[in-house]
């Protein structure tokens, strides 16, 4: 045998044997605010799939409620940058997805959304330095919230200029529920520093993923209130409802991202296999809801998924 035949058919051995072992391999991936509602959605989605999950949480999430879907929880503060444990369980993970954040809602107020800042910078520059192959974030929708009345728009895409906040057009919801800019600028902040980490940090792609509407539980579009805002989180009072306007409530809905669909997308970004290996990636998650101004082409073309479910087919 030739020489040269030789070292082909062992690089194709060696290749085939990597493969194998990769394909063997129980892929591991880290979510902080594990104990969070998207964080238990997801957790348990990649626990059945037979996924290694370990968690990030704050002391104070992890002794409330029940223990969450995940083979281990590091305890730790995301706002604290060096020398804690949980930047320790970075390394060898195969994604990080990040859902931390100090109020996850989007009546956040600037201090704590300058928190929820500090969260996203310390987790993706952690997750880029431990060259974590793949770093997925939980964005938001009112990252392009000024958009809902602006009708001559048209459809949003990620790649329109941002304008966040989304402001309601009934007073008394609006002062019930906030504005979302404070939040809003958090999540644009962090898609920011994606984007400028993926031109240094070349072993790591980013994805940022505008999620829209996923209310804990069931998560029913016929329990859609103003803002996505939970009544224990709102700012005064009882929930607000978006009934008080028909736009308002055409636009909630059509943000409306079902938990089937949730886990298809966030799954197939921290899992799947068409996922470019470099760059930074934005797009939208949202359900395939009639008359949504979302444009989803897209997130099909990244992650391989196209939303299915419909806010409509509720009533």
């Amino acid at each position: 045998m030739r020489p040269q035949t030789s070292a082909l058919l062992a690089a194709a051995a060696a290749t085939a044997a990597w493969l194998l072992y990769k394909k063997k391999k129980k892929r591991r991936v880290v979510i902080t605010g594990c104990c969070g509602n998207l964080g238990r959605k997801l957790g348990a989605y990649l626990q059945e799939r037979g996924v290694e999950v370990v968690g990030i949480e704050h002391p104070d999430y992890c002794a409330k409620g029940s223990e969450p879907p995940c083979d281990r929880v590091v305890q730790g503060d995301a706002q604290q940058p060096g020398g804690v444990p949980w930047r320790r369980v970075l390394a060898g993970a195969d994604a990080v997805v990040h859902f931390s954040a100090v109020n996850p809602y989007p009546n956040a107020d600037w201090s704590e959304s300058s928190g929820s800042m500090d969260h996203a910078f310390n987790v993706a520059l952690a997750a880029a330095d431990a060259g974590v192959p793949r770093f997925i974030l939980a964005s938001s929708n009112h990252v392009m919230g000024g958009y809902k009345d602006d009708h001559k728009h048209g459809v949003v895409k990620p790649s329109d200029a941002p304008r966040v906040g989304t402001a309601l057009n009934d007073p008394a919801a609006a002062q019930r529920a906030g504005d979302a800019v404070a939040y809003a600028a958090a999540k644009l902040a962090a898609e920011r520093l994606l984007a400028a980490l993926a031109h240094v940090r070349p072993r790591t792609v980013f994805l940022a993923l505008r999620v829209g509407w996923c209310q804990p539980g069931i998560n029913s579009p016929r329990t859609i209130g103003a803002s996505g805002v939970p009544p224990a989180f709102e700012t005064a009072g009882a929930a607000a409802s978006v009934k008080d306007d028909s736009h308002d409530d055409a636009w909630f809905r059509g943000m409306w991202l079902s938990n089937g669909d949730f886990l298809r997308l966030f799954g197939a970004a921290a899992l799947s296999d068409r996922i470019p290996g470099s760059g930074y990636h934005c797009v939208n998650a949202m359900s395939a809801n009639t008359n949504a101004r979302w444009s989803l082409d897209e997130t099909e073309a990244l992650l391989g998924v196209r939303p299915r479910d419909d806010a409509a087919s509720y009533g």
